[in-house]
């Protein structure tokens, strides 16, 4: 895999550059964009915009999702994970929205999430308008977008017709160790993870300063959330060398507990996000489950 981008700890600003070039440079070596698939760029806000990817072919309503980036809250972009989201449109066939949302720190908490919230709300009111089935919504992301996808879904919960239909988070952001319940606290093995390709658990402390958002916020550490128990078929997808994979077992074991129709896959060995490497094997594989449980939950939901 190689060595990770140094985060450069004094300024945000130096490290969101860093990432920029290392996400660019993976969207470059993404596959040609297909024709099958048309693109819009809407301005919802005026600060915000949403692309909204639709198969080309596509007859009769169609499920719609959220994609949201990753990046630490801090850094990352619509257009970096294009790829990937061309990519699940075409195995899935559904419409998708991907919203740019204020990074941190400039924009700190609870700015980027009522960012995303605003695009799903919009996405929710104007799906039919693009060839979509408002009943028929997921939510998914990595990373930092796994955390805004899940604080998403615990907010909308108890709202019956904002309440997603799926939910798909890899290599997830659950709950400021600070604010772990103790029966996962004693568990927490941080050290392990100090130094990884990717991202380190510095990383994840830098990145979590950043964003200043307060340990226990439960829309932001979202295991905490009572809504948890509210959640709708949730896969998660788990890299094993990773600083995240704690956060996002934990985050696991929180909905079996509740009862929640939950699912996980733990990728071995991988460290996080490796499927934004388009030209990895593992990559296909990452992008073929996470779009047949999309496929196998979205069919569920029509029929409920």
């Amino acid at each position: 895999m190689g060595g990770r981008p140094k985060l450069s700890y004094e300024s945000a600003q130096v490290s969101r550059e860093q990432f920029s070039h290392l996400f660019a440079a993976l969207a470059a070596a993404s596959p040609p964009k297909p024709d099958s698939i048309k693109e819009e760029v809407v301005q919802i806000t005026p600060e915000r915009y949403v692309k909204i990817y639709t198969p080309a072919q596509a007859s009769g309503q169609l499920p719609v999702g959220l994609y949201v980036h990753s990046g630490g809250w801090y850094a990352g972009a619509v257009e970096f994970e294009d790829g990937l989201c061309r990519d699940i449109v075409q195995r899935s066939n559904i419409i998708l929205f991907s919203p740019e949302y204020g990074l941190a720190p400039e924009n700190p908490f609870p700015d980027g999430l009522n960012d995303v919230c605003k695009a799903y709300e919009w996405m929710h009111e104007n799906a039919s308008k693009y060839g979509g089935d408002p009943t028929r919504k997921a939510v998914m992301g990595g990373s930092a977008g796994a955390n805004l996808s899940a604080c998403v879904a615990v907010k909308y919960a108890s709202d019956h017709a904002l309440r997603p239909s799926a939910i798909l988070l890899g290599a997830m952001a659950s709950c400021d160790p600070r604010a772990l319940p103790d029966e996962y606290r004693r568990r927490l093995t941080p050290e392990k993870y100090k130094d990884l390709p990717m991202i380190s658990t510095q990383d994840m402390i830098t990145a979590r300063e950043w964003l200043n958002a307060p340990p226990d916020d439960p829309l932001h550490s979202c295991l905490l959330h009572p809504s948890v128990k509210l959640l709708p078929q949730t896969y998660i997808a788990a890299c094993t060398n990773d600083p995240t994979y704690q956060e996002t077992m934990f985050f696991y074991e929180e909905c079996k507990k509740h009862g929640v129709v939950v699912e996980v896959k733990e990728f071995v060995g991988w460290p996080h996000f490796f499927w934004g490497i388009p030209t990895l094997a593992a990559t296909e594989v990452f992008q073929s489950v996470w779009c047949q449980k999309l496929n196998e939950m979205l069919e569920t939901a029509a029929a409920s």
